[in-house]
């Protein structure tokens, strides 16, 4: 008898030393993607922001400091994501959606929105701001994974499988919208249109809502008169040096002034005062200035491979939802920086987009690692092109 137990516990022992050894490890190039960022961020964001919180704030640690607690509750937002059963998290996602629109809402409560450049976008607690409309970004883009398996292969239903989508997408698009942030609003209103276009959505809905979007935009751009200046500004800046063409020039010079190898970390004289918003929207320019085209590649290369990791874990996904969500939510943050950078080397007008990690803004940096977290717990789940786990 005594035998008989002994032997079964070798047998769940070795049973339970099997399925630890089995079991699928975190995706470690991934892995080390998220810290080399979020170092890389920390850096550039004290490098550009020290002067101005010394100067504003009477301390150069100011924004760093404030980045580094937000980046400890993304990282612990991040493990979680990491580890929770993502069929545990597909039953919630319907409420999380809702919740996320509504603390949108609350801007609206006398007290709690807080306003700036005539955008209310923050939310105001015990002297702490958040951006809710990052919830958005992040609830929305699983909403629709959860929606696009629900209703797979019946993408071509318009009132089935369609317009319940479409009506949260215009909801939440609109509710970013209100809050003077049309930048954020069109970014989360294309990476909901490329998931549909992904999740086999009829070409003539695709062409409908297309041009559907495109009206709303203009319309939206045309509504206030800053946005026309701001593109007649980024068409030909020379106009009006001085004044909304000064922004897009001075980070011009930025870039063109760290040359190939930059003037080296500190540097940068444009974050003295010259470049508006040196450490927030434009810190890209200043990476550029103090650490030249190297720095700028090495940003650039850094933000592709992890577009390249994140799609890849899409298509190794064993099920519709992972592979919807891993995708939505690698655009989410790729097309974020790629704005973000494209504003500041020229390319489009200005957006007041940050570059994750990079800008100071905890609210961007903290649901950014919560997806890192995300996109690592679908990538430990997923089997790789010979069957074995990722």
């Amino acid at each position: 008898m005594s035998g008989y137990s002994i032997q079964g516990r070798q047998v769940v022992n070795n049973s339970f030393s099997a399925q630890k050894i089995n079991e699928p490890a975190f995706d470690a190039v991934f892995l080390i993607l998220i810290v080399l960022l979020s170092g890389m961020g920390l850096t550039a964001l004290f490098s550009s922001s020290y002067h101005f919180g010394e100067a504003v704030f009477d301390s150069p640690f100011y924004f760093v400091v404030k980045q580094l607690v937000w980046l400890s509750l993304g990282t612990g937002g991040a493990v979680v994501a990491s580890r929770i059963p993502l069929d545990f998290l597909k039953n919630y996602i319907p409420a999380i959606m809702f919740v996320s629109i509504g603390i949108n809402l609350l801007l609206y409560v006398p007290g709690l929105g807080f306003e700036s450049g005539g955008a209310k976008r923050w939310l105001e607690l015990g002297g702490v701001t958040f951006q809710p409309s990052e919830l958005i970004r992040l609830s929305l883009v699983l909403y629709i994974a959860k929606m696009l398996e629900k209703n797979k292969g019946r993408m071509k239903d318009l009132s089935k499988a369609i317009v319940p989508q479409l009506l949260v997408i215009v909801v939440s698009t609109l509710v970013v919208y209100s809050q003077n942030d049309f930048s954020s609003a069109a970014l989360i209103f294309a990476v909901a249109f490329l998931m549909l276009i992904m999740g086999g959505m009829s070409p003539v809905f695709i062409l409908i809502m297309g041009a559907i979007g495109s009206l709303a935009a203009y319309i939206m751009l045309k509504s206030k008169p800053y946005r026309i200046n701001r593109v007649l500004s980024w068409l030909n800046p020379e106009s009006d040096p001085s004044g909304a063409g000064y922004q897009v020039l001075t980070a011009r010079k930025a870039l063109q002034a760290g040359g190939l190898w930059g003037k080296g970390a500190g540097q940068s004289t444009m974050k003295l005062g010259a470049l508006p918003q040196a450490h927030s929207d434009f810190v890209f320019a200043i990476i550029g200035e103090e650490a030249g085209f190297i720095g700028i590649l090495t940003v650039f290369i850094l933000f592709g491979l992890f577009a390249w990791k994140g799609y890849s874990i899409a298509l190794k996904a064993d099920n519709d939802f992972k592979k919807y969500a891993a995708f939505g939510l690698t655009s989410a943050v790729y097309f974020q920086a790629m704005t973000n950078i494209a504003v500041v080397c020229g390319f489009i007008p200005a957006t007041g987009i940050p570059l994750p990690l990079f800008s100071a803004g905890g609210s961007t940096s903290l649901i950014t690692l919560i997806i890192f977290g995300l996109l690592l717990n679908i990538s430990r789940r997923s089997p790789d092109k010979s069957g074995g786990e990722a």
